[in-house]
């Protein structure tokens, strides 16, 4: 194990050589990286490896592709792969074929060669005999030309994978640079929006995915979406601890929000299984697919199916182009009778913690690092259509209209009055439009969102009725129709007082400090929807920029999200001593 701080120390040609094995037999893309040091993390490096490879001339390249070996071929055989493609093969079940599977490989890897004059190159781990052999004939239809590029990204993968295993990187650096990495993929060029089963979203699960193969998990992506990596105890059968958060996003979003709460879990993964340490228990880090609501308005999706809470009706939920639930996971090769399937038996577990940036500024004014939630405050989330009389702008009399738009303005106004001067109680109305709108046409409709929280569910019980009211007495004065359809309506969650301890004793070891800050959440999580099968515990993570969230200036430091893993690493090592 070497890491990232010696290799940008080393010699020219020691690092060379410490890298030839990661582009197999190819020391020439280490070679080019040489002088772009030092690099800040293992990601950096990678990207910078990946980027010498591809800008090589077409004759590199296909000498970088034929010099991997066959999968289960002769070179196997004689023994004579390098040593890191022997661990791959072999992770991948590819030593141990049956006589069918290696008669089929072997048929295949000829028909192949033929055809393009090349090995054929995947990224094994994750796969077993049967998934190669799936790839392969699959593959063989493409043309020579896309096939040397998905050669290549291959390639690519099978060197992230190798340089985890070689090189060890610290935690904050790396996590800042993997969110900058699935910040690349949105739904938006000029901004970070990532909805559910979008072309993004589905490529920020396979990254995703791709790290929790590196870090040593099995892996999977269940029916919902949500991307799993299992972290196996050292004994069987063990019972779960659950960890992670989301990986959508709010439209024009921040890089951290829910996905903090993945790819720390994943970095601290990789980092014990590099050190030898397994845990007396499985963890299981779950990238739920889907918290926002944004794109099918219908919130935890994910954490939704594994508490076994998914309501079925919302699978002919239509987006704004018309396109239900139903068919967008259809096309995305998701199974929604299999979700009931997925739900986590709550016998197994031993409870749910979630990482998260805090979202707001109290530990940054306080000059904390880390905090410890106490509770999730309490939501009621609904839509709010207002149905008026659509005429000229200039011709309709003002004392004559039934404008839903105006109707709409003092709803809000309502709104920010009634929420306003109780602590702890907020409201907010988040969207408003006149669907079909002009500049000279009187609205004749409008929708808007209301979000009302407090962390007294009474407080915030009496807000939402008192808005309703009033609501309904402004409609009918202006004599438009109104509906309110509640989207969510979640009571205040209190995070386990014995898992609040564990958090506080870990920051305590990692800090040297007793004096540790608990404070509750205004912002819902996924572990709202954890409670109702298991314990919760949360740790906030201090947010820069005011504490500013849900937008492009969200932000944290590497030193934040170091302290940060130290923590969590510290909380797994020591939290089943208590609990068995």
């Amino acid at each position: 194990m070497i890491t990232l701080q010696q290799l940008n120390a080393m010699p020219h040609e020691q690092f060379v050589a410490a890298l030839t094995g990661i582009f197999e037999r190819s020391p020439w893309v280490a070679e080019r990286v040489v002088e772009l040091r030092p690099f800040a993390s293992r990601l950096q490096l990678h990207s910078a490896m990946c980027k010498a490879m591809d800008a090589a001339g077409e004759a590199e390249q296909l000498a970088l592709i034929r010099a991997h070996p066959e999968l289960a071929g002769r070179a196997a055989i004689r023994g004579e792969l390098t040593p890191e493609s022997t661990r791959e093969q072999k992770g991948a079940g590819l030593a141990a074929c049956t006589p069918g599977e290696f008669a089929a490989l072997h048929e295949l890897n000829l028909a192949y060669g033929k055809k393009f004059g090349l090995p054929f190159v995947i990224a094994v781990r994750g796969h077993n005999p049967s998934s190669v052999i799936e790839n392969l004939r699959r593959r063989i239809a493409n043309s020579i030309e896309d096939e040397r590029i998905e050669a290549l990204r291959q390639i690519g993968r099978i060197a992230g994978f190798r340089l985890v295993d070689l090189v060890s990187a610290p935690y904050g650096a790396e996590i800042l640079a993997m969110s900058d990495e699935l910040a690349q993929f949105s739904d938006q060029d000029d901004a970070l929006t990532c909805s559910y089963l979008t072309a993004a979203h589905r490529a920020t699960a396979a990254k995703i995915r791709d790290w929790m193969l590196a870090a040593g998990m099995e892996t999977s992506i269940d029916a919902v979406g949500n991307v799993v990596g299992r972290w196996y105890a050292n004994t069987e059968p063990a019972r779960m601890l659950l960890t992670g958060s989301h990986y959508d996003t709010v439209v024009n979003g921040g890089k951290y929000d829910g996905r903090l709460g993945i790819l720390l879990p994943i970095a601290v993964v990789a980092e014990m299984r590099r050190e030898g340490i397994r845990l007396p228990y499985t963890l299981e880090v779950i990238a739920f697919a889907e918290e926002e609501g944004v794109r099918f308005k219908s919130t935890f999706l994910g954490s939704g199916a594994i508490a076994g809470k998914f309501d079925t009706a919302v699978l002919d939920n239509l987006d704004a182009t018309g396109r239900s639930m139903r068919d967008a996971m259809h096309a995305a090769d998701l199974d929604p009778q299999a979700i009931a399937a997925i739900a986590r038996d709550p016998k197994e577990l031993l409870g749910f913690v979630e990482v998260h940036i805090e979202q707001g500024p109290v530990l940054l004014s306080e000059d904390r690092a880390v905090g410890v939630v106490t509770s999730i405050a309490g939501s009621v989330r609904a839509l709010v259509s207002i149905v008026g009389l659509a005429g000229h702008a200039g011709t309709v009399p003002m004392n004559l209209r039934r404008d839903a738009a105006v109707a709409a303005a003092e709803i809000v106004l309502a709104v920010e009055k009634r929420c306003s001067g109780t602590p702890g109680l907020v409201g907010t109305v988040g969207q408003l439009q006149v669907p079909l709108g002009a500049v000279n046409v009187i609205p004749g409709r409008c929708e808007f969102s209301i979000d009302i929280r407090s962390d007294d569910n009474a407080v915030r019980y009496a807000a939402f009725n008192d808005v309703v009211a009033v609501a309904e007495q402004i409609c009918a004065r202006r004599s438009v129709k109104v509906e309110i359809r509640k989207m969510l309506e979640v009571g205040r969650v209190p995070c386990a007082p014995r898992l609040q301890r564990h958090w506080s004793k870990s920051i305590e070891r990692v800090l040297g400090t007793k004096d540790i800050r608990h404070l509750a959440s205004g912002a819902g999580h996924d572990a709202m929807v954890m409670q109702q099968i298991t314990d919760i515990g949360m740790l906030f993570v201090r947010c820069g920029n005011g504490g500013i969230s849900h937008h492009p200036d969200e932000t944290m430091t590497a030193a934040d999200a170091e302290i940060a893993s130290l923590v969590f690493k510290d909380f797994l090592l020591n939290f089943y001593a208590t609990e068995s």
